[in-house]
């Protein structure tokens, strides 16, 4: 990938950094010139172009911060001459841990070649790790090549010296950092599975993204060669191609299309050559998750990608392209339907609509939200709705007025990945992404904060991912419609009728009624919202054992069907017993409790009621505005 560090050896850029973030190199995916008066188009990844004089001196300690909130790549002061930048231009810039950088090209030269030329290096750095992605599998094969082959060839694709060596005779850094001030050596480590080598790499200019990808998958290439009580060939085989097909997966949930596209386009040139795809998911209960993944490959041959769930144990996840619009479902999901269909498995499958391909993220989740009905299902099959209930109740333009209005700060950003980060538990979810935990957070804390809500509030974040879900579904408003504020929107009869029907079961008549009554878990599920979903100070409000809310909580989880606190059944192990497993479940709970009967009634925060309120605009003012957070204010 095209980084901060490959364009500063480019001779063309001339360029030289004035203040760096820290070793990390950064991954630049456009360059955009900024002129006085004018904003970026998009930050993210964006490496920004502008002369000494664009940034407002007065003002670049808070504009510097923005940039680098959003996910700016750097910041370029392009002069004929070598700018010298005023020292609180560096100030700023080392507070807001932007990299800053001098160019020596003038701007009509960035204007006219040097910009397109980084979208073409871009590109180009795309193609070439695909094609290194393709050659590493041809050294899995020991007979055709010694393992120093493949050092060989690693150390000339990444200008390194690698070699392979014992634990006890290094120590081993985080992955790529510096380990020596004074030669400015940096150094990347990845361990081999059931052995106690290491695979190293050594230079003199930071590893980017790609170059660790490359590594990673080189010691799991050398992990399989070393496995000689696996007779050569299918597993070991199998195992490297299933890393690429994950990999290929993984960019697909990233809305890196073009890139899934390269990594599996020389094993399946076509599967991805299409518009629209469904995306099941096979939850295989206490069959044998490899086995069953073998069985799903053979029964797909190339009408669909298969690769094991990397968050869930239990899960095979399934891209099935959708070409034919007379079909009324991807081949592949109808084969699917016919291996669960057995139910002697006790397998089960969660089918997405058939969405853009681009939207594979919101397929993943809306397939997972369907195995539950799918468990209960004579078929042991269920299709997520495109409109689930909540959604389906509100009224369309106006909830898509609110939702752009509230995401309008962020619509250039990938809405998608940070919509499943607030699906699913962060570890999971980056997991499933193929991200760093802390780099999908500071995601979601850069879009939290953008929009004006708090990052450390469970209800802020529900009312983000209402306003994601609502985009996902049903796209941006297209035409003029007076913006409601979120109170408004949920006061509406069609909404205030879903809660009442969903918040039902919860009067029915049980066999305990000392500690399950319908008052009793009420009271508890709307402490428990108004406490912000902790269990801790819902407990000492109540004066019960913490226990004891949980159990009225998954009382109530079973008796209205929602994901609220109990984990996921698959195996993973949350940070937090406390936290709730799954977004949805706890998103329609907030809502209904919110517009359904009873007090005390929760009230989502809203910002966009605040900016109404002040301009005069949209419905009455929310309440939630009087106590706004300090990130909204």
């Amino acid at each position: 990938m095209l980084t901060l560090a490959a364009l500063t050896r480019q001779p063309e850029y001339l360029l030289h950094p004035l203040h760096t973030a820290g070793p990390e190199d950064r991954v630049v995916d456009r360059a955009e010139l900024v002129m006085p008066g004018e904003r970026p188009a998009r930050l993210a990844g964006t490496l920004l172009v502008c002369s000494p004089d664009t940034v407002d001196i007065g003002h670049a300690h808070g504009r510097l911060r923005h940039w680098a909130d959003q996910g700016a790549a750097g910041l370029v002061l392009v002069a004929e001459a070598a700018p010298s930048p005023q020292r609180p231009l560096l100030e700023a810039a080392r507070h807001a841990a932007l990299p800053l950088l001098a160019s020596g090209a003038p701007v009509a030269a960035w204007r006219r070649t040097l910009i397109p030329q980084v979208a073409e290096h871009r590109r180009q750095e795309a193609d070439r790790h695909a094609a290194r992605l393709a050659r590493l599998l041809d050294y899995l094969d020991s007979d055709s090549s010694p393992a120093g082959d493949l050092l060989d060839w690693l150390a000339r694709q990444l200008d390194a010296e690698v070699s392979l060596q014992r634990d006890s005779r290094i120590s081993v850094p985080p992955s790529g950092r510096c380990l020596s001030a004074a030669d400015s050596t940096f150094t990347s480590v990845h361990s081999l599975r059931d052995d106690d080598l290491l695979l190293t790499a050594h230079r003199h200019h930071p590893f980017s993204t790609a170059d660790q990808d490359l590594l990673a998958r080189s010691a799991m290439v050398l992990t399989t060669r070393r496995r000689t009580s696996v007779p050569a060939g299918g597993t070991l085989l199998a195992e490297t191609l299933h890393a690429v097909h994950l990999a290929a997966f993984q960019a697909l949930m990233t809305g890196h299309i073009e890139s899934a596209q390269r990594i599996l386009g020389p094993l399946l040139p076509y599967l991805l050559d299409t518009d629209d795809v469904q995306i099941a998911i096979v939850n295989c209960a206490d069959t044998s998750r490899d086995e069953m993944l073998a069985r799903v490959e053979t029964l797909l041959s190339d009408t669909g990608l298969a690769v094991r769930c990397p968050a869930f144990d239990g899960h095979i996840v399934v891209v099935a392209p959708h070409r034919d619009p007379g079909l009324p479902e991807a081949p592949a999901v109808t084969a699917l339907r016919r291996l669960v269909a057995d139910r002697s498995r006790r397998l089960s499958l969660g089918i997405s609509p058939t969405l853009p391909l681009q939207d594979t993220a919101t397929g993943f989740a809306l397939a997972y939200d369907a195995i539950a009905a799918a468990r209960l299902s004579p078929t042991r099959a269920a299709v997520a709705p495109l409109n689930p209930g909540l959604l389906d109740a509100l009224d369309l333009p106006a909830a898509q007025q609110w939702a752009t209005v509230l995401l309008q700060p962020v619509l250039s950003h990938q809405l998608s990945t940070v919509a499943l980060g607030l699906e699913f538990e962060v570890s999971a979810a980056s997991r499933i992404l193929g991200i760093h935990r802390n780099t999908l957070s500071r995601r979601i804390h850069t879009m939290l904060r953008a929009t004006g809500l708090a990052t450390d509030r469970t209800a802020d974040r529900i009312t983000l991912s209402l306003a994601l879900q609502i985009h996902a579904l049903h796209g941006p408003a297209t035409a003029p419609h007076p913006t409601p504020t979120l109170a408004h929107l949920l006061a509406q009869p069609p909404v205030t009728d879903w809660a009442a029907t969903a918040l039902a079961p919860l009067g029915r008549e049980r066999t305990d009624q000392r500690t399950t009554s319908s008052d009793t878990l009420a009271r508890t599920l709307r402490t428990w919202a108004d406490e912000d979903f902790r269990v801790d100070t819902t407990a000492q409000r109540l004066n019960l054992y913490p226990a004891t809310v949980r159990g009225h909580v998954r009382t109530a989880e079973a008796l209205l069907g929602w994901i609220l606190l109990s984990n996921v059944p698959t195996g993973l192990l949350p940070d937090d017993k406390d936290a709730p497993g799954k977004q949805s479940g706890l998103r329609n709970l907030a809502v209904a409790l919110q517009a359904g009967p009873g007090t005390p009634r929760t009230t989502l925060p809203d910002p966009t009621a605040c900016c109404m309120s002040t301009s005069g605009r949209g419905h009455d003012k929310d309440p939630q505005c009087d106590t706004a957070s300090p990130a909204t204010a």
